[in-house]
């Protein structure tokens, strides 16, 4: 039979649903549902992507085991004190959720532990049974839901990554011929953003699927190196290819074939090597070897350009190099992978992303919010009594950790699914479960209503209502051995989320509203305020060492500017147009693209700055370029207090006449300098941080221009 994949999926999700029923109720476990909520919550399209999420569940419900069992033999008898802790730790792993490769381990360590904790606290006696139960009911979930998938239309992982990969590699290479064009003079950058955004979202379902493939795809577990190594690689040609186009626009009017002699040929190279790519990743040997290039300059040519389009040509010979360096990397690594020969296979190291602990403002924010819902929740059911008793505080600690990596979500959108969840699971539990006589009519009825929820709600972006809908039916049925019915019980159950929702809606509002107009301003702020301080770290001298408060500010700013621009755009789709008055979607849109430009040349910046370790012009250059930098400061600081405050023309005119200054300064200086006192490389170097500078200056002025189009006003008027 030919079943659709989405009848498969909602029925082993269904038969292992029954399943997890029938065996805990015959073992005459209390709550059984906690197995149900383990199914719902790993039931993917593939057996890898379950078995992945399935080893973080239980591995994370351990890990809340150990941490709870020891918070309650600290703290039996002092309930304040296991609660800050407790909270403590709930928040720890929120925050964690947010920077971590496997966030949902995470989570599920937050909510367990606030569980058994908070299950416990009546009878603390009880809290190892309650916790080895909890260990034994989720496994029971993960192991019936695996057998199923398994054994039943068994889905790998192996085609969709295979798929991803493909498809992830064809976009990089349409995209390198589009910004080909751009740089040709063909075609709008508007153009290509939809392709921009393919990138990212083809990105995103290349780890999921690499991430499943490493569990149930032997080939893929052997080679999982080489497979780390290749989604670092594309990881870096998205930023490398974006960063490549940013230099355009200073170079568009150079003649590149006649400065850079191999640029066409290099160029005709990195697309075949793209396309080679894309070849080797769908199974095909490669037609043609990686040609070693370097992009050398002519002498002659370039000693005719301006000293500022001599740092504009290092600053995009740079980004070539990058390119030319990651291309190959990545054929190397495609070959390896897919068993093809190789120019020149390199030794494989373990990829290591993250090279110290670096804070994050928005996981910090969503950890606070968390943490003061939880406090909500836990002082009503002490101090109110409260419907659903201990179960408000747990409910809201889950539902707050499973919303915090989501906060464009808003609140109330929330409460209209809410309703027809309780409506539905009530109606079932008054008309329906009263009249049930054996476990043979109850396993029906579990089948036919999970079907029907994981059927209506197949796809990846619904996810979230599957689980509402399987969530709320579970709680609110309440399915035991000794099942006794009560309207007080089920009224108190919906008057329990209802509460749960409320101070979560409430809680959104710390630190700072949740409205999406409000964070856009407010992100955008924060996002100068690091380019402010980032600014002044240009000045610091490079023969002293930073201290280490100081290394650790410049990394946070650092990390800022390159994950503001992405929030910032998620927060701007989020706006309702409805509020943009004469602004249309389009105007945010490329008002987000020029904060992303800015992002990357600051970026730049840092980096040129960082390669240079000795100054090779005279102290009017260096005086010049404090102004500038100060200048800049004093612009990024006006902007992180009010982002529309921004002058088009007259940061035109104040920037274009630093950077004139700063020009002549360096000509007479080059002049008159000897060529031997110069090292070359210091000197491209040197260039490169030059060109870095103009560009930086360049994304101001292009963002104050679009800052013209936005009626800041109607964003930042107070509403209800």
């Amino acid at each position: 039979m030919n079943l659709s994949p989405r009848f498969e999926e909602a029925f082993k999700t269904a038969l292992a649903m029954v399943l997890a029923y029938g065996i805990a109720l015959s073992m005459d476990w209390e709550k059984p549902m906690w197995a149900a909520f383990a199914i719902a919550a790993i039931s993917f399209a593939t057996v890898g992507q379950s078995i992945h999420k399935g080893a973080l569940r239980m591995l994370g419900t351990l890990a809340a085991v150990v941490v709870s069992l020891t918070l309650m033999a600290l703290f039996p008898q002092e309930r304040w004190w296991l609660m800050v802790f407790l909270s403590a730790f709930v928040g720890l792993c929120t925050y964690r959720m947010g920077g971590s490769k496997r966030p949902y381990f995470w989570n599920v360590a937050g909510f367990v532990s606030l569980i058994i904790c908070m299950e416990s606290v009546p009878a603390a006696g009880h809290a190892f049974d309650l916790a080895v139960l909890r260990s034994l009911e989720t496994g029971l979930g993960i192991l019936c839901y695996t057998l199923v998938t398994v054994f039943l239309w068994p889905a790998g992982t192996a085609a969709e990554l295979d798929a991803a990969v493909r498809g992830l590699a064809a976009t990089q290479h349409r995209l390198y011929q589009g910004y080909l064009g751009l740089l040709s003079g063909k075609g709008e950058s508007e153009d290509l953003h939809p392709l921009r955004l393919q990138e990212v979202q083809q990105f995103g379902q290349f780890s999921d699927a690499l991430a499943g493939a490493r569990a149930d795809t032997h080939e893929v577990w052997e080679l999982r190196r080489q497979w780390a190594r290749l989604e670092a690689d594309f990881r870096e040609m998205m930023s490398a290819l974006a960063r490549w186009r940013e230099s355009f626009d200073e170079v568009q009017a150079l003649d590149l074939p006649a400065l850079i002699p191999d640029f066409p040929a290099l160029a005709e190279e990195l697309g075949a090597r793209l396309g080679q790519i894309e070849r080797i990743l769908s199974g095909e040997a490669p037609e043609r070897q990686p040609k070693p290039l370097d992009p050398s300059l002519n002498t002659e040519a370039v000693r005719a350009l301006s000293h500022f389009d001599r740092a504009a040509l290092a600053l995009f010979r740079g980004q070539l190099r990058r390119l030319e360096s990651l291309t190959r990397s990545l054929f190397e690594t495609a070959a390896d992978i897919k068993g093809v020969a190789a120019s020149s296979p390199r030794p494989v190291e373990p990829t290591r992303t993250r090279s110290g602990f670096v804070l994050d403002a928005d996981d910090m924010v969503a950890a606070v919010r968390v943490v003061v819902s939880v406090w909500l929740a836990y002082l009503l059911w002490i101090y109110v009594e409260v419907p659903g008793g201990v179960g408000i505080v747990i409910m809201t600690g889950s539902l707050g950790m499973a919303l915090a990596t989501n906060p464009q979500l808003p609140m109330r959108l929330m409460y209209k699914p809410l309703a027809v969840s309780i409506a539905f699971a009530s109606t079932l539990y008054i008309f329906v479960m009263p009249r049930l006589s054996s476990f043979t009519e109850l396993g029906w009825l579990i089948f036919a209503v999970t079907f029907a929820i994981c059927y209506l709600f197949y796809k990846p972006q619904q996810v979230l209502g599957r689980m509402l809908g399987l969530i709320i039916f579970v709680t609110m049925t309440g399915i035991s051995n000794e099942q006794s019915y009560s309207v007080l019980s089920l009224a108190n159950t919906a008057l329990m989320f209802t509460l749960v929702f409320t101070i979560l809606a409430l809680a959104a509002y710390v630190p700072a509203s949740p409205q999406p107009e409000k964070a856009f301003v407010r992100l955008l702020r924060r996002f100068f305020r690091s380019c402010e301080y980032l600014v002044s770290t240009l000045a610091w001298d490079p023969a002293r060492r930073p201290t280490r408060l100081e290394r650790w500010r410049r990394s946070y700013h650092a990390a800022q500017i390159a994950t503001l621009p992405h929030a910032i755009a998620l927060w701007a789709k989020s706006i309702d147009p409805n509020l943009l008055a004469g602004t249309r979607p389009e105007q945010l849109q490329a008002l987000t693209a020029d904060i992303q430009a800015l992002g990357y040349r600051m970026q730049e910046t840092l980096e040129a700055r960082a390669a240079v370790r000795s100054q090779p012009a005279g102290p009017e250059v260096q005086n010049e370029i404090e102004t500038w930098r100060a200048g800049l400061r004093e612009v990024f600081r006006r902007l992180s207090l009010d982002p529309d405050s921004a002058d088009h023309a007259g940061l035109r005119a104040q920037l274009d006449g630093k950077l004139d200054r700063l020009e002549a300064h360096i000509e007479a200086a080059l002049n008159k300098a000897d060529t031997t006192s110069v090292p070359p490389a210091e000197a491209v170097r040197a260039y490169r941080l030059l060109g870095a500078h103009r560009g930086l200056s360049e994304a101001v002025i292009a963002f104050a221009k679009q800052t013209a189009g936005i009626d800041w006003a109607r964003l930042r008027e107070a509403r209800f």
